[in-house]
């Protein structure tokens, strides 16, 4: 099968290598009809992280069942599926107190020897563990490209809502509108709020989150954007916050233009150190921060909504390339050529 590499030297490779194939009684093996590049791979590319290299990269897919393990019970061949970015096992004691983030023996797809060593789905197959807890099927209504950023993107974004616990006629900030921040925007429409503002320095993902419901959008470049936030709501401020971008300007934004009581959402992956943190104005504006990794056990609720036509982030692919061409497609998402949100791959 074709597959695309990571090799030494951070050099990406489409290669012909063996098809997977069984290795435990909960695996299936899945013929994956459409994958996408995320920010992550990009990262893994330019060496932005310690990892491993020689290894099948991708992690964000949807397939069809080719084979299942004699314990899966939940799928047979034929099943059209989308899977968990970071497959978790779902009976270890962190799955059953709901910490599938936390799993004890399970990774990420596509991360290497450090990140579990499971082969990712920027390929014709990929082996899928403990397939009964970390997929989910896919109506028969619903496309690939509706369904393929449930497992890792969606999902973060909608986490990113949901830790505010937003209630009808908040006012909500998103900062960042990339492919989780503009998940986030369509994830809090979900909850009907007053106002949607959406930051970002480029203009055209702005202007794709005004088509998807934000209805204010604001380019940091023309003046602060929590100045505007706080303007806009009287001097109020917003009660919840998402910061889906990770910069220290982005994360002292939220803070700022967060109302008193507020919640303050990072989901945006940010320095390791932040010494001029804003604890003082975090403290006595009484703000709530939660902040981590997305639990993916919400795929089955998103595919519900997005069957139902209450959820849709189809509009954020906006590029669709051949496995063969895979390569250009990282080039494309990487220098955003024009005006590229995310980039699916689909099969030859």
């Amino acid at each position: 099968m074709k597959a695309l590499f990571l090799r030494e030297n951070n050099q990406l490779s489409l290669e012909e290598t063996p098809k997977p194939v069984l290795q435990n009684d909960d695996d299936v093996i899945l013929k994956v009809t459409a994958s996408s590049i995320c920010g992550s791979d990009i990262h893994f590319w330019q060496g932005d992280f310690p990892l491993y290299p020689n290894f099948i990269i991708g992690h964000e897919f949807v397939g069809i069942v080719e084979q299942t393990g004699k314990n899966v019970r939940k799928f047979g061949a034929g099943d059209r599926v989308a899977a968990a970015a970071n497959p978790y096992c779902g009976v270890c004691t962190h799955c059953k107190e709901g910490k599938v983030y936390a799993c004890l023996t399970n990774g990420m797809f596509g991360g290497g020897k450090l990140m579990g060593d499971l082969p990712g789905a920027q390929a014709e197959y990929v082996r899928v563990p403990a397939a009964d807890s970390c997929l989910v099927p896919i109506p028969d209504h619903v496309s690939d490209k509706a369904a393929l950023l449930v497992g890792d993107v969606l999902s973060t974004g909608y986490f990113a809502v949901t830790n505010g616990c937003p209630q009808p006629g908040d006012d909500i900030a998103i900062f960042g509108a990339g492919p989780v921040g503009l998940c986030a925007l369509a994830s809090a429409k979900l909850f009907s709020p007053a106002r949607i503002f959406l930051v970002d320095v480029e203009d055209y993902r702005l202007e794709l989150g005004r088509s998807m419901g934000a209805t204010h959008i604001i380019n940091p470049n023309n003046g602060r954007a929590a100045k505007a936030i706080k303007k806009i709501t009287g001097g109020r401020g917003v009660k919840l916050a998402v910061d889906a971008v990770g910069l220290r300007t982005t994360i002292s934004e939220c803070i700022s233009c967060a109302t008193e009581g507020g919640v303050v959402s990072l989901v945006g992956i940010g320095p390791a150190r932040m010494d001029d943190f804003p604890i003082g104005k975090l403290f006595y504006k009484n703000l709530t921060l939660k902040a981590g990794l997305v639990p993916l056990n919400n795929m089955d609720r998103l595919m519900k909504l997005i069957a139902e036509g209450r959820l849709n982030v189809a509009p954020l692919i906006t590029h669709e390339i051949k496995l063969d061409d895979i390569l250009e497609g990282y080039r494309i998402f990487k220098d955003r050529k024009d005006n590229c949100i995310k980039v699916m791959i689909t099969a030859d």
